[in-house]
Parts: C-alpha cells; structure tokens; sequence
C-alpha cells in the first residue's frame, strides 16, 4: 500500500469516488480551478469539469444550504469549508436540517453529504482560522459523523 499525507489520500478518495458515482460532485470556495486552499480537490476541476466539481462565493452558509438541496435531491455532495471558525454560522443548517431531516420526512428523503472544515493550528493561518467547534457536532441528532 502506497503510503500517502492526509492532502494526497483525501484526494484520491475524491476522485475515486466521483470516477465511481457521477452522483457524488463537489462544492466550496476555490475548490474547482485552485484546487482547494490545501489542494485536496487539485486537478478534480479539469477532469470532471465545472458542474461536478464547483467554485462557490465566499458564502459557507449559501454552501450548506446548496449541499442540503442537492442531497434531498438525490445527489451526493462534498462541501469545503475553507476553515472550521467560518463555519459557526452554518451549524443552524446542518443541526436542523441535515441531522434531522430523515426524521422529519419519517424516513422519505435523507441528506446524504459530507462536509470537510480543516481545523488546528499549524497552518500559518490567523487565529480566527483556528476555532474548533468538532466537540459539538456528534451532539446533533441523527447525526452520523
């Protein structure tokens, strides 16, 4: 087995996935023609294109909000949330909406998505970059994380 950093094997499990699914695309801020600001999703624009592989506007809520539609649609999105701190803002979404919306629909839809926010110090980014809030996340209801 090839051994591989957390950027590189992340990446790998993206493309093999959307080269697995054409259900499965991604959606976040710089994500499509950069790469990601860690590149994870490098050269996942040029091979998939720009309908299954998304720049968004610097608008995390508008990303899950996006991300929830499209998974009660059927599809299979991965979001990117630049960093963690700029995710407080969206906690809303994913505790009321995505946690809970196979309950509410008694088992009609699901919201089938992932969402990636890198956290942590070490990344030569400011404080406000480094905010955590993974301690609340499995709270949430039917939350699978």
């Amino acid at each position: 087995m090839a051994k591989l950093n957390m950027v590189k094997a992340l990446n790998l499990a993206l493309l093999q996935e959307m080269e697995r699914d054409p259900d499965v695309l991604v959606i976040g801020e710089d994500v499509g023609v950069d790469g990601g600001v860690f590149r994870v999703t490098e050269d996942l624009h040029r091979k998939f294109g720009g309908t299954r592989v998304m720049d968004s506007p610097l608008a995390e809520a508008g990303i899950i909000g996006a991300s929830v539609g499209m998974a009660l649609y059927g599809l299979k999105p991965v979001c990117e949330i630049q960093f963690s701190g700029f995710a407080f803002q969206c906690f809303h979404q994913i505790e009321n909406h995505v946690a809970r919306y196979r309950m509410r629909s008694q088992g009609r839809f699901g919201c089938r998505w992932w969402c990636a926010c890198p956290t942590g110090a070490g990344c030569g980014r400011s404080s406000t970059t480094r905010r955590a809030r993974s301690s609340s996340t499995p709270t949430f209801p039917a939350s699978r994380w």
